[in-house]
């Protein structure tokens, strides 16, 4: 990102409410700011920012022109290559325990034909029973549960296996892949939470069923690749009331099931259906329903668009939190499903193309990344596998290694599934 030459440098300490911040002294994926370039609002993002960095650039153009600039003690030369070299302030770790020490990627390994097995039998199950919703029969909720349960014991284990293989076993049915990715992104976050073993299979299982109204939706209505009118839209709407039959005719539903699929289209700030519920009166397995609906809608392959990196819908969900989102729920979301999972395709910032095949547990922003294309986007003779937790600019000022930005699924022809599975 260049910097407009009318930014200047200052020192965090003399920030003010009102000030554009178009550069930081640090790649921006390092820090919690995931926009490049915003007004500081509050008393709070400069705390954070003093926190992270210790100068920023300020565009004096784009600042509240009702504050007074202070003048810069930063010089912009030294400044400039400091941001070059990626010699910014690290964040520092969490105190290091003995986990961190140990070899994620093997671990993954381990539990993939765990997951795996978990995986294929729930996906041969669920596909079973979205025939029979779609024939007018209705599923048995011990069929269910004994799909989700090995899933939840591999995810208790290893989340990062059964995160892999739902980005890479996608199908054709938007519906039956939806609901079974639903599911893993629901155990994946009740876990993170704490939420006991029995409320993260009712989690799960809301999940499964928070679209299952679409089944009496018209397939022409589900494919069609132009936008929707408003007759059409309020038709799609009725998948909610569909939906809520199908789960209520379960015998021995949990009602926080129904709750999920009549209200995961609720907003926090009412501008949801189909009661235009707000706030805390949405029950909070349907605000966590939401967002979970929300990011897989985004992040897989839709009649209508594409999908987006998983950056790139964190970012959307940002822009949404405290809006049409609990702005905490959101916060933790992206705690337990990372900025970059593994599975993520992604580009650093000497052009090079991996694909992340670990998570770090510490510094989420630097993961294990097997580089697959180099920075002429030419594949790789062989793949090799870097710790970008490792590559931090050293004391002899060499270029630190770090993601320049999350890759849409797919970019550049590339399967990761070829690489790891």
């Amino acid at each position: 990102m260049s910097v407009s030459i009318e930014a200047q440098p200052f020192p965090t300490d003399q920030l003010a409410l009102g000030m554009y911040v178009s550069k930081l002294d640090r790649p921006w994926l390092e820090t919690p700011f995931l926009f490049q370039g915003f007004h500081i609002e509050s008393y709070e993002v400069i705390e954070q920012l003093r926190r992270y960095c210790d100068y920023v650039y300020v565009d004096v153009q784009r600042s509240d022109h009702t504050i007074t600039l202070p003048q810069a003690s930063v010089q912009p030369e030294d400044s400039e290559a400091k941001a070059a070299a990626g010699d910014g302030p690290e964040i520092e770790p969490e105190a290091s325990t003995a986990s961190e020490e140990v070899d994620d990627t093997a671990v993954l390994r381990a539990e993939i034909p765990n997951a795996k097995k978990a995986h294929d039998e729930s996906s041969e199950i669920l596909a079973k029973l979205f025939s029979k919703i779609r024939l007018g029969e209705s599923p048995e909720i011990t069929a269910v549960q004994r799909t989700l349960d090995p899933m939840i014991d591999s995810i208790m284990r290893n989340e990062d296996a059964m995160s892999w293989l739902t980005r890479m076993k996608r199908k054709d049915d938007y519906v039956y892949d939806h609901s079974l990715a639903s599911s893993v992104w629901a155990m994946i976050f009740g876990k993170h939470l704490g939420i006991p073993k029995d409320d993260l299979r009712v989690l799960a299982m809301g999940a499964v069923f928070m679209d299952v109204g679409k089944t009496r939706i018209s397939t022409e209505l589900l494919t069609k690749q132009d936008p929707l009118n408003a007759d059409e839209m309020e038709r799609l709407k009725d998948h909610v009331r569909f939906g809520v039959e199908i789960v209520s005719a379960i015998e021995g539903i949990d009602p926080r099931v129904i709750d999920m699929v009549q209200s995961h289209h609720e907003r926090y700030n009412g501008t949801g259906y189909p009661q235009g519920l707000s706030g805390t009166t949405i029950p909070i397995f349907a605000r966590i329903a939401g967002i979970i609906d929300t990011y897989d809608a985004m992040t897989t392959p839709r009649p209508y668009a594409k999908p987006v990196s998983t950056y790139a819908a964190i970012r959307e969900l940002h822009k949404l939190a405290g809006v049409e989102f609990p702005a905490e729920v959101v916060e933790q979301f992206v705690q337990a499903i990372g900025i970059f999972p593994v599975g993520t395709l992604v580009e650093l910032n000497t052009g090079e193309v991996g694909v992340v095949v670990a998570q770090n547990r510490v510094r989420r922003l630097r993961p294990k990344v097997m580089l697959i294309l180099d920075r002429d986007k030419e594949k790789l003779q062989s793949f090799s596998i870097v710790d970008l937790r490792n590559q931090l600019a050293d004391q002899g000022g060499e270029s630190s290694l770090w993601i320049e930005e999350g890759l849409a699924p797919g970019a550049y022809g590339i399967d990761p599934s070829e690489y790891y599975i």
